[in-house]
């Protein structure tokens, strides 16, 4: 496997039998009916990918979280757990996802496929994150009334991106959006932070979390 692919957003496809074993190292940790949401998400007939993460724990394997469908109490439980690097089937990235977009059963898988062709029309390369991305993915109703819309934009040019911004915001205005910048330093930034008058933004990797110099951001921005 290319170390390369192993990048925050990233969904991870794992074998079944891998499945089994995390399952089995999980199931004491849940009772009811989070337990019972756990095994469907590794147990169930749907082939559901894990979320590449950071850990901040030592680890052996390959750190990525599972989420279910359903919610409890507004909100839908969080799985984490390590895979063994071996059992890993396919990698799929954000912008691949939305490549294959075509389902418009929510108010924002519709917004998502007209944003979609907005970027194309700035010429940005764009991905899709969070309920939009695993329900393309998986063909799962992860979407709903009250979720919102997160993306990953490739970098380009200042002016490109806050043109794109600003369309969003007066298109979108009844939808909660969110842009994170996808730097080559293998850091993301939220896009909107960069267009306020801070010397620093917030950038988090794989690794770490840091403060980075907007400076040195625009670099990758030309």
């Amino acid at each position: 496997m290319d170390k390369a692919q192993l990048k925050r957003h990233n969904l991870i496809f794992i074998s079944q039998q891998e499945k089994q074993r995390i399952w089995q190292s999980l199931a004491a940790k849940y009772t009811g009916r989070k337990q019972e949401l756990v095994r469907d998400i590794l147990l169930g007939n749907a082939d559901v990918p894990g979320i590449l993460r950071r850990s901040d724990e030592p680890y052996v394997g390959i750190p990525i979280g599972f989420v279910h469908t359903e919610r409890i109490d507004g909100n839908r439980i969080r799985v984490a757990a390590y895979a063994d690097e071996k059992e890993i089937k396919a990698i799929v990235t954000p912008y691949e996802v939305l490549e294959k977009a075509g389902s418009e059963r929510t108010m924002c898988l519709q917004a998502t496929a007209q944003l979609f062709k907005t970027a194309q029309g700035f010429g940005l390369e764009i991905g899709v994150l969070g309920s939009v991305g695993l329900e393309l993915a998986t063909g799962l109703p992860y979407t709903d009334d009250k979720s919102d819309l997160d993306f990953l934009l490739k970098p380009a040019s200042y002016d490109k991106l806050e043109a794109f911004y600003k369309k969003c915001q007066a298109d979108f205005q009844n939808i909660n959006m969110d842009f994170e910048l996808d730097l080559p330093n293998g850091f993301g930034v939220k896009l909107a932070e960069i267009f306020m008058t801070t010397r620093t933004v917030l950038g988090k990797s794989i690794d770490k979390v840091d403060l980075l110099y907007k400076k040195d951001i625009m670099q990758f921005l030309n």
